[in-house]
């Protein structure tokens, strides 16, 4: 996980650039749009998040690094939003 605030815009940042400079104009478009929704209140991370998933949808045209970068990012803006670990909610009849 990151550091620090500054860690992951850094590293989200350069993620976009990697994106722009492989050809991958409309995902990095896409996180760089979902970055600028980001504000602080938890529903711009969620908006955030849906960006992120946005572009999981088509990691298959992300190379390794840039995947494991995004996963990364991933984790830590479902952090942001849920502030808790979920529990599959096929067992929550066993809490």
């Amino acid at each position: 996980m990151f550091k620090s605030n500054e860690e992951f815009f850094q590293a989200t940042k350069d993620l976009i650039a990697a994106l722009h400079q492989s050809g991958r104009h409309s995902e990095a478009k896409t996180l760089q749009e979902g970055l600028g929704l980001v504000t602080g209140l938890t529903d711009g991370w969620a908006l955030f998040l849906d960006s992120v998933k946005e572009v999981e949808k088509s990691a298959g045209a992300l190379d390794v690094t840039e995947r494991k970068k995004l996963t990364e990012i991933h984790d830590a803006v479902y952090q942001a939003v849920y502030p808790r670990m979920r529990r599959p909610w096929w067992k929550w009849w066993q809490v």
